[in-house]
């Protein structure tokens, strides 16, 4: 599972599915704010990032272990954010830093459905321009596309130009690990690239790049971005979706040590990050606990801890067995029972 930590560090964090999103039943196809089917003409990889420059912002999120981050896509208006979710997930502050002049702008997370890895955010003033939004259900195999974001990880908090990758559309409709309508593309997506914008070559918004696989630069993944504005629509209420507000990414041998941490064992899903006053919080769940069971149900995947969830809706009381392993090595097998919102 290395590539899910490539996807962690993309964000300049752990990977962030710790609350369920969606739901499965899909009464309405989003509307696309800008017709796909516009006679726009084909731009260039340079108009490309000339036009989205100041929609595509920088996102500096806080977190206990350090200060990370990712990208974002101005959506609506000027101060809602469509990102990842993993990218603001567990951080006590958020910043995005306008394009234009470098400031940084307070951001707050309106909602989250990590299971969707997609969040929306609002800012308090900024000098951003929406994002034209396409159609994905439009895409082919074949078709050119680009990846913009601001590459950052925790040591290196990144460049503060636009970054731009560009390939071709190698698969649509793909899943993995509990996420689904996923695009598969060539275009090389960067640590820090998390929640920026896939855009074809009309210049429109396709997906939300999301994950990489380091070693296999083929196989790279966004978000389509019919798939994040629906669950969008409904973040807007200001409700998360099956939220239990914890950092979650599977566990595999040497993960500890790239961490810097000691785990009792190598396999689990392990807990990298807990909102502050979130059921995670007061079920008493903490950063590197590793877990085993949710309501008696063995989950060796994230996709698997997030189908449990998506099984039960807010208000249900589960519970988590776990591991927690101590600074002196000795382990201890644990549970809590944690109320869904």
């Amino acid at each position: 599972m290395r590539g899910r930590l490539g996807v962690a560090l993309f964000a300049a964090a752990a990977l962030a599915v710790g609350a369920c999103g969606g739901d499965d039943g899909k009464d309405a196809t989003p509307v696309p704010s800008e017709s796909a089917t516009a006679a726009d003409a084909t731009l260039t990889p340079q108009q490309i990032v000339e036009r989205l420059s100041s929609s595509v912002v920088r996102i500096r999120a806080t977190y206990p272990e350090g200060v990370g981050g990712g990208s974002g896509i101005v959506w609506e208006d000027a101060r809602r954010i469509l990102t990842n979710a993993h990218v603001v997930l567990g951080a006590g502050a958020i910043k995005v830093v306008d394009p234009k002049d470098g400031r940084e702008v307070s951001a707050k997370v309106i909602a989250l459905s990590p299971c969707d890895d997609v969040a929306l955010l609002e800012v308090e003033r900024g000098n951003f321009t929406p994002a034209p939004i396409g159609d994905s259900d439009r895409l082919e195999p074949g078709e050119e596309v680009v990846a913009l974001g601001y590459p950052a990880t925790f040591t290196d908090q990144g460049s503060s130009k636009l970054v731009v990758t560009r390939g071709i559309v190698s698969k649509v409709h793909d899943s993995f690990d509990g996420l689904t309508d996923l695009i598969q593309t060539d275009a090389a997506i960067n640590p820090g690239n998390s929640g920026g914008p896939l855009v074809n070559s009309r210049g429109q918004v396709v997906g939300i790049n999301t994950l990489g696989f380091w070693g296999k630069q083929a196989q790279n993944f966004a978000i389509a971005i019919n798939e994040a504005v629906f669950v969008g629509e409904k973040l807007k209420a200001g409700k998360h979706l099956h939220y239990i507000g914890a950092r979650i990414e599977q566990n595999y041998p040497g993960l500890a040590q790239e961490l810097g941490i000691r785990l009792a064992y190598t396999d689990g899903l392990l807990v990298t990050g807990v909102d502050a006053g979130s059921p995670a919080d007061e079920a008493g769940l903490g950063y590197s606990d590793l877990i085993y069971y949710v309501d008696g149900v063995w989950v060796d995947s994230v996709g698997g801890f997030c189908d449990v969830l998506r099984s039960r809706k807010a208000g249900d009381t589960i519970r988590l067995d776990i591991t927690r392993t101590y600074r002196d090595g000795s382990s201890e097998d644990l549970y809590g029972n944690l109320t869904l919102r």
